[in-house]
Parts: structure tokens; C-alpha cells; sequence
């Protein structure tokens, strides 16, 4: 079978992985800007170093890793490995790594990553037989014994990148449980704020009746005051009818009186006069 070029493959995992490198630029500064603020960079150092040896194992060398060769092409020099380890995954294309043949020799073939799929490797070997001897075929399935260092500093990077995603993690579940706790507590808070607004509405209330009992007490005494005053007036227009001074004077026997002395008198008796 023939193994085909994976040119565009390669630019796009390249550019996947300059992405994942700002990402983590990026993550780093926001999730420990704070701290760094605070001036406690030593600090962070101390903790990132602790949380990676947690995920690493001491006695596992990242670097190795063993595989069988599934595939190769008509020429010989691109091989497709199948590999059980996982962390293949953070090859790039480009890479170099060397491997051996342990039934072979304990030499090392140079060879370069060209495509990486799940549980396989596509790569382009400088020269075989650096390693394998010539005359002979190499076989599928046969054991292949890599070892790629940069392979180490990508799972390092790697292990970085998953501390980072995990404060990030942690941050977004605070968040979420701040917002669950105030929706788990809404109908308490709901009662709560209720029974306070209704406290303060009964207090306005009582205090309403009390300023519309003393507007009442009021209006009660201003309406017995008025019908007091109503009735002393009506007793000061009796006592004012009853004291009036009447200036009259008996007009016909005046006018008769007059009008026999020959005084001068009018046609009419004159009319009442008050005080």
C-alpha cells in the first residue's frame, strides 16, 4: 500500500500548534496575573513545578516509547508505525526522532515525522539501513525502539498547558458554583427580601393609620368646635336683636304736635333709626 503526503496536514498542525502556544501565553498571564501583582512570582514557580511532578512519573522516560511498522512504500524510506503510547499525539510534523531495530542492530536510524493519526506515525527515514541490514526485508509488524527527545519537552509543555487549563478549569467551576448556590438559594433569598419589603410596608401602613387617626381626632374636634362657635354665634344674634336701641319717636303724635304749634313739618313721619 502507498502512503500518501501529508503536506497540508502539516501546515495546519503547525499552525494548530503556534494557536496553542499563544493560547497558553495567553491563559498563564490572566490566571496568574493576580499573583504575579501581588509579587509572588517565586511562589507560582514553587507551585507549577509541584503540580508537574505530580503528573509525571519520575521512573518513566518520556523520550522512549516502542512501535510495529504496519506499512512502507515501494522506495522503503516512509514507514507507518502503529504505537499503543498516546502521547504521540504532540509530534509535530518535522520532528526528528531515531529508532532501532532490536532484533537487528543496536544502531539508530535517523527519521522525520511526516503525518500523525491516532496510534500512528508516517515517517520519512534518511537512511534504513543505518540500522537494518541491507539484503534483508523488513517485515510488517516488525519492533521498532524510538527515542525522541523533543518528544520529552512536548509532553513537559503539554503537562504546562493541562495545569493551566486545569486553574482555568477550577475558576469557571467557582464561578459556576457562586452561581448555583444563588439560584439553589433564590426562593430563600426571594422570602427573605419579600418579608423585609413586607415588614417595612407594614410599618408604613401602621404609620399611615396613625397620621389618618390624628387627621380624624382632629377633624372630630374641629367639628365640635365649629358647632360651638355656631351656636355662640346664634346666641350673639339673639343678644344683638335684643339689644338694639330704638331712637324712635311717636310720628303721628309728634307730627300732629308739631303741626299744631305750627311748626314746620314734613308731609311724611320720618323713618326708625338704630344703633
Amino acid at each position: 500500500m502507498e502512503i500518501k503526503s501529508g503536506h497540508p496536514i502539516t501546515f495546519f498542525i503547525f499552525a494548530s500548534f503556534l494557536f496553542i502556544n499563544l493560547q497558553s501565553v495567553l491563559l498563564l498571564q490572566d490566571s496568574y496575573a493576580e499573583d504575579f501583582a501581588k509579587g509572588s512570582g517565586p511562589l507560582i514557580q514553587k507551585r507549577l513545578k509541584e503540580k508537574l511532578e505530580t503528573l509525571f512519573d519520575k521512573n518513566v522516560d518520556y523520550r522512549k516509547f516502542s512501535g510495529r511498522m504496519t506499512d512502507r512504500d515501494k522506495v522503503g524510506d516512509i514507514l507507518k508505525v502503529f504505537t499503543e503510547n498516546k502521547n504521540i499525539k504532540f509530534f509535530k510534523p518535522g520532528d526528528p526522532l531515531e529508532f532501532r531495530l532490536p532484533n537487528q542492530s543496536n544502531s539508530f536510524c535517523r527519521g522525520f515525522i511526516k503525518v500523525v493519526e491516532k496510534n500512528y506515525l508516517t515517517l520519512y527515514v534518511k537512511n534504513l539501513f543505518s540500522c537494518f541490514k541491507k539484503g534483508e526485508y523488513m517485515r510488517r509488524g516488525s519492533q521498532m525502539v524510538f527515542y525522541a527527545p523533543i518528544l520529552e519537552e512536548r509532553v513537559k509543555d503539554a503537562g504546562l498547558y493541562r495545569i493551566i487549563l486545569l486553574r482555568k478549569k477550577q475558576e469557571y467551576w467557582d464561578q459556576l458554583r457562586k452561581m448555583n448556590q444563588f439560584i439553589w438559594n433564590y426562593d430563600q433569598k426571594k422570602i427573605k427580601v419579600s418579608a423585609a419589603y413586607d415588614k417595612r410596608i407594614v410599618a408604613l401602613e401602621n404609620k399611615k393609620r396613625k397620621e389618618l387617626d390624628v387627621l380624624l381626632g382632629k377633624k372630630r374636634d374641629q367639628v365640635l368646635l365649629q358647632k360651638e362657635i355656631v351656636k355662640k354665634i346664634e346666641r350673639l344674634d339673639n343678644d344683638l336683636d335684643y339689644y338694639i336701641i330704638d331712637q324712635y319717636e311717636p310720628e303721628l303724635d309728634r307730627w300732629h304736635l308739631d303741626h299744631d304749634l305750627g311748626l314746620p313739618v314734613g308731609k311724611k313721619p320720618q323713618k326708625k333709626k338704630y344703633l
